[in-house]
């Protein structure tokens, strides 16, 4: 009994450890599981101090996607509205030979997270908008469950 109570403090204290550099974390969910080309997510944060900051997109998708790879677009823009940063940016879902899904996850829907950009540094208790649209050329993307924006202190 003592070493599962051991067990069990260690992996509390190790998510809290992990949770606790995270400064912003938020999934969009599409209906459907359709993204429509004209819907930009928008994800609104603030930041507490100025340090490193890491930039994390997750995919959440299924095995109904119909591309190998997933091309997305996204700016970060401060408080006035000027962009800080802004890219395309290409993820790899589905394996290239034998179209395996990449990532994590069972049966019919996977995740992939992936570090997309970090930043030496942010304003001090400042407002941020970060933007992501689907950049696929399709009306109507089938296939992606939910996207979403994880920002945590740079870690040394």
């Amino acid at each position: 009994m003592k070493n599962y109570n051991l067990i069990l403090l260690i992996s509390l204290s190790s998510i809290i450890a992990c949770t606790h550099n995270t400064i912003f974390s938020n999934y969009y969910t599409f209906y459907d599981n359709k993204w429509h080309a004209d819907s930009t997510i928008v994800f609104n944060f603030k930041t507490q101090e100025s340090k490193d900051f890491n930039f994390n997109l997750s995919i959440n998708y299924t095995r109904d996607y119909p591309y190998q790879n997933f091309y997305t677009s996204y700016s970060l823009l401060d408080s006035s509205q000027n962009i800080i940063k802004s890219k395309l940016i290409e993820f790899d879902l589905f394996e290239k030979k034998y179209g395996t899904p990449l990532g994590s996850g069972i049966l019919k829907n996977y995740k992939i997270d992936s570090l997309i950009f970090n930043i030496n540094s942010l304003d001090e208790n400042a407002e941020y908008t970060f933007l992501i649209k689907q950049s696929m050329r399709k009306e109507i993307l089938k296939g992606i469950n939910s996207i979403g924006l994880i920002v945590n202190h740079h870690q040394n």
